[in-house]
């Protein structure tokens, strides 16, 4: 870490800074209104609230530098912190309490999951992306993103509709049966072939059954919104039954 990771972390000024102080200010306006005249219930910080000032640090840096340690074991990632950070300086003993915000210590694994042991959020499952240490090795590590089902590249809308997925864009597809009779020239839209030219294998694969394409048009977004959002109720649908 680097030494003057205590400055890095409070060289912004402060939030409203440049604001005035108005205590005296209030002191003064009270001393005028009288006793009688005063307010019967108030904050603490008087008529001014909201005008505080408040801590504006930069934190990219000790986010930057735990997440170059991830893989390692936490006791020499603690133990470099701890080489420049003097245990009588409270600024710089404020460094650790921002390392402790990123990384969590007391957690279990339960069912695959990363679960807090704290006092005041035990059982709370870590988001991917959080930092922990190993209950079991001690090592510092990142809880990875469940992998989910892969997103399916046609839908069925019904007998004679279909959505496809093509180049990360939804099209809409009106489907109709193949003629038995090779004598009418059809033309698959989707495809770009003639449908006396496909097999039924390649008919199967596009559209599950024999049947070819007779126009496309591109979903606008409202529509491939509510699209995503009837794969998302499939998906969770799926998942209760499956428990």
């Amino acid at each position: 870490m680097r030494a003057d990771m205590d400055k890095v972390i409070v060289e912004r000024p402060r939030i409203g800074s440049r604001l005035p102080s108005r205590k005296k200010g209030y002191r003064k306006y009270c001393q005028k209104l009288g006793i009688e005249n005063l307010p019967h219930r108030e904050p603490l910080p008087g008529r001014w609230r909201g005008r505080q000032r408040f801590l504006n640090e930069h934190l990219g840096p000790m986010r930057r530098f735990l997440r170059s340690r991830v893989g390692r074991p936490w006791n020499r990632v603690h133990q470099e912190l701890c080489e420049h950070v003097s245990f009588n300086n409270a600024v710089q003993m404020h460094v650790l309490t921002h390392v402790f915000d990123y990384v969590h210590r007391l957690v279990e694994i339960r069912n695959g999951n990363v679960v807090r042991c704290d006092n005041w959020y035990r059982g709370i499952v870590l988001r991917p992306g959080a930092m922990y240490v190993c209950p079991q090795s001690g090592i510092l590590k990142v809880v990875k993103p469940r992998r989910g089902s892969p997103q399916p590249k046609h839908v069925g809308a019904g007998r004679l509709t279909q959505y496809h997925l093509c180049d990360g864009s939804w099209w809409e597809l009106q489907l109709r049966k193949r003629p038995a009779s090779a004598g009418e020239k059809l033309w698959d839209v989707w495809l770009e072939q003639r449908v006396q030219l496909l097999s039924i294998a390649a008919l199967q694969r596009a559209y599950g059954g024999k049947l070819f394409a007779i126009s496309k048009r591109p979903l606008s977004p409202r529509e491939t919104r509510c699209l995503h959002r009837c794969l998302r109720n499939r998906r969770k649908k799926r998942a209760a039954r499956s428990r």
